[in-house]
C-alpha cells in the first residue's frame, strides 16, 4: 500500500487541513470527543480503532494541537478538543448532512439541532431560526448510538 501524500506544506488551505483531518479514524475520534467520551477505551470501544491505530491518530492529532490530554502528567487520563479541535465541529456536521442529502431515506444516525431554540438544523455552522452559530457550545446531537436523546456537547469538559 502506498503511503499517501504529506500535504503539510502546502500553500493550498485545503491540502494543508486534507493533511491533518481526512484520515477516517481522526474524523471517528473527533465525533467521539464531541459526544463526551474522552478516555482511550471509550474511544476505542466506540470507534472500533485497534490500539495502536487509536494510539497513533491521538498522538497525530496531538501533534496537530486537535486534542491535548486532560492531565498530561497521568498517562491515563483522558483527553479534551483544544479551540483548533473544537472548530472542526462544521466539517462533522457537513458529513452529517452529506448522509442526509445523499441517502434522504436513510436510517441516519446523528441529528443536529440548536441547543438556544431546539431547532434542528440543515447548516453546517448557524442556526436558520434563530441565526445563531452552531459551535460547540450551543449544539445538541443526538445519536441513534447513544440512545437517540438530544445532548449537549462535550457535556461535562471545560473548554
Amino acid at each position: 500500500m502506498p503511503l499517501r501524500s504529506d500535504w503539510s506544506s502546502s500553500t493550498c488551505p485545503i491540502a494543508r487541513s486534507a493533511d491533518v483531518l481526512a484520515d477516517p479514524w481522526v474524523l471517528l475520534i473527533l465525533r467521539e470527543l464531541f459526544s463526551g467520551r474522552t478516555r482511550f477505551d471509550q474511544l476505542r470501544d466506540a470507534t472500533g480503532a485497534a490500539d495502536s491505530v487509536l494510539s497513533r491518530r491521538l498522538t497525530s492529532m496531538g501533534e496537530a494541537d486537535l486534542v491535548v490530554r486532560e492531565d498530561p502528567d497521568d498517562a491515563r487520563s483522558g483527553y479534551r478538543l483544544t479551540d483548533a479541535g473544537r472548530e472542526t465541529l462544521p466539517i462533522l456536521h457537513a458529513y452529517a448532512r452529506f448522509a442526509r442529502i445523499t441517502d434522504p431515506d436513510g436510517a441516519w444516525g446523528l441529528t443536529v439541532s440548536c441547543g438556544r431554540c431546539g431547532d434542528v438544523s440543515e447548516s453546517v455552522d448557524w442556526c436558520a431560526t434563530c441565526a445563531a452559530p452552531l459551535d460547540a457550545d450551543s449544539t445538541r446531537w443526538a445519536r441513534r448510538s447513544m440512545g437517540g436523546e438530544p445532548f449537549a456537547l462535550l457535556a461535562g469538559h471545560a473548554a
